[in-house]
């Protein structure tokens, strides 16, 4: 037994029977002891231990002063009544939540929509940079140059192992395992924490490009153009997303200069897109190419040029896309492009058949600046109202006049949509009066925090959280937790008429729309159809939410169809499993009302939606996949909607004690220093919601053939070159993995370990049973395509987190009987430990199974 297990219980035994008086013990200054348990496990050991001691008291006829029979120390596994208890049965999650009429914990899945996006993208990036670790540490010096590397002042390239905190990925490891918090993610913290969250995270991402793109470099690069210093600039791209790439841009104005670009994987199987790369001059064309066989044997691939339409309004943002296609990008690997500038006309304003605007909806750096012809080809203008696009795989109709989106088919089924963009104005207290209730006004010793005095100088109204005591029904704010509207019914953002622009070329389509007006919640859209994608690609930019009436408001986007979901729609729980919802839901957790979704229909029907959401009948399904969590739900058959973004004015009370307003030229200090006042206007936010379609009944293996590129997208390097200087490659390409891994099979992690040649490897079966005939079946993983130039000398499952054997953790665990009586799982016959003579690497995942690996290799 555990030594700290043996004073915890002679401790509470002590205290519970009186030997031990707490005040006499202690002080006057101690008035309770509270006991803590070594483990989890000890903890549900002991409170059954509890449990069963109670159930003997309440049913003893004796008296009461006899003695509990039961201790952890006599309840071991196996023994009598260990498994007697007929434990019930939870399935599903605790969503929705609430703790009074009005209280719905729905308004953090969208809370800090930019924060959670950057989460998403460090969390993306660090999948990317562990593998590059990880492929960097499996090289022999007979295969890679070796050049040896400073960072911070160490060498990163010894033979011992590393101490916990010396991998270079250490600062964006570190930032977002902070990022994990409850009060981070969630966007339930205060503005300047946020703010701190979102510069650790951009500083590690820093870290840890410098490593990543120095080891890529030397990965594909021979030692004379390392000791050249050939490409020493490759750099990382962080603000693709608004269309800026420095290195890209400044090469792209030098006819001189050639642009590489390095297109990294990071899925275990191979993957074709369409990359943009930010250029500047507008008087001619690019080429493109990808290397083919080292050192200089290149092949041209497609590429298009399409006009900026800058909805970001960010300074530097470029003038003009590069589109080119990145085909067959191999698994866990990259391809190598070269960009370069050829003769060309200046760029000519193309035809009304090729592309409608009108200038007033850019910005006016932007407004008379046009694709060169070529690269160009008309829409299909069926008749007056519509606008088709294709791309051979999906059919997009929207309408002439606004750019909505009218109708989205494939060859096998036709969904009809109606599209529309909104807002909820958020409820707030009558008297405009701060949330923060006196608590001279209800019992203070509810009032958990004390005096509310957190740090010296810094005063935390935090006690102050609990005015549902009051008994009041009208009290509750919508807030960064809580999600509660004025009104049941949206108000809709309208389309502005005149304002399409179509753009139609080989790689990408798109039509460019606006919603709102100036002085009110602005939206544009650009409506997007890429080469070989079987999904509908719709960006938006949402404006500046203007509060100058003094209401919060939270945007929302919805698409109605014509599929009867007859009240039934589906949520992932955090990318896993699809759960089943169903409108209206009483089975409410918090709250007691006799019909708790009544009382709040909008709020009480909202759901997480981490990866996707999509709705299905018997012959048409529809979901959406979103690149960063937001709330969503389907309030009537047939819809989906979601929100994309909430400025507030009012804190709920749960404990920010400062509204949710986040501004674009940052917040003044905390008090005593300053009063936390907002400075500048409400910030944008860029988004992107993927549409997919099919057949009835398809909805979840629909999401889940397209949800691993929304997480883990590919990652863009771009260095530049004189145009006369031959590079010598090393590589054409690379690859970690002799080949792909099973296309249902996610290689969550791959990183070196602190012990030289030792890797932690994590595999996720990424389908749920019954999802895809093709699919949902188990895979079968050799763990020796991972490590191809390389002997495996031992193989040891660990549980998920990876912190200890499984084998030893399925034999020492509580193992709990169910409803049913049945016993409980047996523990797995598969041997999880081979030795060198022993060793084999076939494993095997069942649908949704994730299993860690420990695996040592020379």
């Amino acid at each position: 037994m555990n030594p700290v297990d043996l004073l915890i219980d002679a401790t509470s035994h002590y205290l519970s029977n009186g030997v031990i008086d707490v005040n006499d013990f202690f002080g006057d200054s101690v008035e309770k002891v509270q006991i803590f348990y070594s483990t989890p496990e000890r903890y549900t050991q002991c409170k059954y231990v509890d449990f069963l001691n109670a159930r003997q008291r309440d049913a003893s006829t004796t008296s009461p002063e006899h003695n509990d029979q039961f201790s952890p120390d006599n309840v071991e596994q196996g023994q009598q009544g260990h498994n007697s208890v007929n434990w019930k049965i939870k399935a599903g999650d605790f969503f929705p939540y609430a703790d009074c009429d009005h209280c719905y914990w729905t308004g953090f899945f969208s809370s800090r929509q930019g924060l959670k996006r950057l989460e998403r993208v460090g969390s993306s990036f660090l999948h990317a940079a562990r593998q590059i670790e990880s492929m960097r540490k499996l090289q022999t010096q007979s295969a890679m140059p070796v050049v040896k590397q400073k960072l911070q002042g160490t060498s990163r390239w010894t033979s011992s192992a590393m101490t916990w905190n010396e991998s270079p990925l250490f600062a964006l490891d570190d930032a977002m395992g902070v990022a994990q918090h409850h009060d981070a993610v969630a966007g339930t913290s205060k503005q300047h924490v946020a703010y701190d969250y979102a510069k650790r995270i951009a500083s590690g991402m820093s870290s840890a490009s410098s490593f990543v793109t120095r080891t890529v470099r030397e990965l594909l690069l021979d030692t004379d153009a390392l000791s050249q210093g050939l490409l020493d600039n490759l750099s990382y791209c962080p603000l693709l997303n608004e269309t800026i790439c420095d290195l890209s841009q400044a090469a792209s104005n030098d006819d001189t200069e050639s642009i590489y670009v390095v297109v990294y994987n990071a899925l275990s199987s191979s993957r074709s897109e369409v990359i943009s790369i930010p250029v500047a001059d507008t008087t001619g064309d690019y080429s493109v190419e990808r290397l083919v066989n080292p050192p200089n044997d290149w092949v041209e691939v497609n590429r298009t040029l399409i006009p900026n339409a800058g909805y970001t309004r960010r300074p530097g943002a470029a003038q003009i896309l590069l589109y080119f296609e990145a085909s067959e990008l191999p698994p866990i690997g990259a391809h190598v492009f070269r960009i370069n500038k050829v003769e060309g006309d200046d760029i000519p304003t193309p035809s009304d058949a090729n592309e409608k605007s009108s200038t007033s909806s850019l910005p006016r750096a932007f407004g008379n600046f046009y694709v060169e012809s070529k690269h160009l080809r008309a829409s299909q203008l069926n008749d007056e109202t519509d606008i088709v696009i294709t791309n051979g795989i999906l059919s997009v109709r929207c309408d002439r006049s606004s750019g909505v989106i009218k109708v989205i088919a494939d060859k096998d089924t036709r969904l009809e949509i109606e599209q529309s963009y909104g807002y909820y104005e958020s409820f707030y207290r009558p008297d405009h009066t701060p949330m923060n209730v006196n608590s001279q006004q209800f019992d203070t010793s509810f009032n958990v925090k004390g005096n509310g005095m957190c740090i010296p100088g810094y005063i935390d109204s935090e006690g102050d959280e609990m005015p549902w005591l009051l008994g009041t029904a009208n009290w509750q704010n919508s807030g960064a937790y809580i999600f509660r509207t004025s009104d049941r019914t949206p108000r809709i953002i309208p389309p502005k008429a005149t304002s399409v622009i179509t753009r139609v070329t080989d790689l990408v389509s798109e039509i460019h729309s606006e919603f709102g007006a100036v002085g009110t919640i602005m939206i544009n859209q650009i409506t997007r159809l890429i080469k070989g994608k079987n999904y509908v690609e719709v960006e938006y930019v949402v404006s500046s939410i203007p509060v100058d009436d003094g209401i919060g408001k939270e945007v929302i986007s919805r698409f109605s169809t014509n599929v009867s979901s007859q009240g039934t729609f589906f949520t992932d729980s955090n990318g896993r499993e699809f759960m089943e919802r169903t409108r209206g839901d009483n089975k409410l957790y918090g709250s007691f009302s006799q019909d708790p979704v009544a009382i709040e229909p909008i709020a009480g029907n909202y759901y997480p939606v981490n990866t996707g959401i999509y709705i299905e009948d018997d012959n048409r399904s529809f979901g959406l996949l979103v690149d960063r969590s937001q709330g969503a739900s389907s309030l009537s058959d047939g819809a989906i909607e979601l929100m994309i973004q909430r400025r507030l004015l009012y804190d709920d009370a749960r404990g920010v004690a400062e509204p949710l307003n986040e501004t674009d030229l940052g917040i003044m200090p905390n008090p005593p220093y300053g009063d936390a006042s907002r400075i500048g206007e409400g910030i944008l936010i860029k988004g992107i919601h993927r549409l997919m379609i099919g057949k009835g009944r398809n909805g979840a293996a629909q999401l889940r053939s397209r949800m691993d590129e929304v997480f883990s997208q590919p990652h863009v390097f771009v260095s530049s070159a004189p145009a006369h200087v031959e590079i010598p490659f090393r590589l054409a390409m690379l690859s970690a993995i002799e080949s792909p891994l099973p296309e249902n099979v996610l290689l969550i992690t791959f990183a070196p370990l602190r012990e030289l040649g030792v890797f932690l490897v994590r595999l996720a079966h990424q389908y749920g049973a019954d999802e895809s005939e093709e699919h949902s079946h188990p895979a079968t993983i050799d763990l020796a395509v991972l490590f191809p130039t390389k002997t495996i000398l031992n193989i040891s499952e660990k549980t998920l987190s990876g912190n200890q054997s499984r084998e030893d953790w399925e034999y020492s665990r509580l193992r709990w009987g169910g409803r049913t009586n049945q016993p409980p799982d047996p523990v797995p016959t598969e041997v999880l430990s081979r030795n060198l003579e022993q060793v084999r690497s076939v494993i095997h995942l069942k649908p949704l199974e994730i299993r860690t690996f420990e695996v040592k290799v020379a």
